[in-house]
């Protein structure tokens, strides 16, 4: 502890941290500057959505996902046409010749075994399957992965969505300190205006203005470089993360469309149809519905897999050993010299001690498990909604009542500035309603902003395509 304090009071040590966080600030606003400077191509809020959806890495993970869930749908749907095995095999055999009755007794004229009597044989087995009747093995199985493919499709709209709402987050976020910005520039404006209507009255002595008044700008406008610096600070941030997130290339930048932000005129409905619509439309839940289905189909599967399954079969076989006879009776097979083929019907069960039903009771819990969770998430969606429309209206009052408080102040400002050049008022006065209109403008955008993004984050609530 003793080094970390003497590190932290340490005169130099002090230095090299102002030093470097100086080059950090410089740093960055050289890059700011330069951005600045870079072809600049306006953009509408829905395209840079759409840039962003596309350019997503989470994006392609999930298609990637998708991609894998049709292939094994592709699998199980491939099982129902016939399945053909094959086996070549070659090698080594003894030489052969047929069997000879001599004196009423069969007597086998094959050399004897040497070197010379090892030839070569070769034989190809080939058994073509086609499944029958499987007890629901196949049509379960090619339902739950039919869902599967669904569910992840859902979750692809459900990343589209939240990367939707979180341009909109950056979006507004921008626009919101570029009217900042805006609005700190007009107040210093009126500090600037103030400032010489004080400096013109004190060289004709007017005992309307005081040399103090003078100090009394840099007082009330304190705030306002503050809230300027804070809105240039979030400019940048939330430009560049826009920029990162749609992928531009470095030689190209690009601007907003919407220069402010407004609120729309439109009345909200209830809190209970917007729930009722979040349960009917978000993805999250026709996700879980699909993915209910498909372990319910898995289950399924699982228990048929205890009954047998019906199929029908070609056999074919075929053997070829030049240093052997062909026997042509049907009593004696040559496995080294023959063909044959046939075609049979039968039946495959597996049976075990417990291992399926072991099998069927996981599947059934995770079934289960998957109710949980919706019950869970639609609890949470009524929490949810039902907070965020309460927002929703909270800011729309907010709006309103900042809106008439920055309209009032602004007149205040023009009368109180008036009065002072008259000679009828202060520069107290003069100055507080410069601030205070100050204030209340920063707060109308402010709630503006909260306006826009309460309602980006219902319609994302509720599952609204909104983009």
């Amino acid at each position: 502890m003793g080094k970390l304090r003497f590190l932290s009071a340490h005169p130099l040590w002090v230095m090299f941290l102002m030093i470097t966080w100086g080059l950090v600030f410089i740093l960055q606003g050289i890059a700011w500057s330069e951005e600045l400077k870079k072809e600049r191509i306006i953009m509408t809020l829905p395209e840079l959505i759409g840039m962003a959806i596309a350019k997503s890495p989470e994006i392609g993970e999930i298609q990637s996902e998708i991609g894998m869930a049709r292939s094994d749908l592709e699998q199980v749907k491939a099982a129902y046409f016939p399945q053909l095995e094959s086996t070549a095999l070659v090698g080594p055999v003894r030489d052969a010749k047929e069997p000879e009755i001599l004196n009423g007794r069969i007597t086998d004229p094959s050399p004897s075994l040497s070197a010379s009597s090892i030839g070569i044989f070769g034989r190809l087995d080939v058994t073509m399957t086609q499944p029958l009747y499987t007890f629901g093995k196949l049509s379960n199985r090619k339902e739950a992965a039919d869902k599967g493919v669904r569910a992840k499709e859902f979750q692809l709209e459900e990343k589209n969505a939240q990367i939707a709402l979180r341009v909109k987050k950056l979006y507004y976020a921008l626009v919101l300190a570029r009217a900042g910005v805006e609005a700190a520039n007009e107040a210093g404006g009126f500090f600037e205006e103030a400032g010489r209507s004080i400096h013109r009255l004190l060289e004709i002595s007017s005992p309307n203005a005081k040399e103090g008044d003078i100090y009394l700008i840099d007082a009330y406008q304190a705030d306002t470089i503050r809230s300027k610096a804070e809105s240039e600070k979030g400019a940048k941030v939330a430009y560049f993360t826009l920029k990162s997130m749609i992928g531009l290339p470095p030689g190209v930048g690009f601007d907003t469309a919407d220069k402010t932000l407004s609120m729309k005129r439109e009345d909200l409905a209830d809190v209970e149809s917007y729930i009722q619509e979040a349960k009917d439309k978000r993805p999250e839940f026709k996700q879980l519905a699909e993915a209910l289905a498909a372990q319910k189909s898995k289950v399924e599967a699982a228990a048929s897999d205890r009954y047998p399954s019906f199929f029908v079969a070609l056999q074919a076989s075929l053997a070829g050993a030049p240093g052997r006879d062909s026997l042509h009776n049907p009593y004696i097979r040559d496995d080294f010299n023959h063909t044959d083929a046939g075609v049979v019907a039968g039946l495959k069960w597996n049976f075990d001690f417990g291992i399926g039903r072991a099998k069927i009771d996981k599947m059934m819990a995770e079934y289960n498990k998957l109710l949980y969770t919706r019950a869970s998430a639609e609890m949470n969606t009524i929490i949810q909604v039902s907070n965020i429309y309460e927002e929703q209206l909270e800011w729309q009052q907010a709006v309103n009542s900042y809106q008439r408080a920055a309209n009032a102040s602004r007149k205040w400002v023009f009368t109180a500035m008036a009065d002072f050049g008259m000679g009828v008022g202060t520069a107290e006065e003069m100055l507080k309603a410069i601030e205070r209109y100050g204030h209340n403008q920063g707060k109308y955008i402010e709630a503006l902003f909260h306006y826009n993004l309460s309602l980006a984050e219902l319609e994302y609530a509720v599952g609204m395509k909104a983009w």
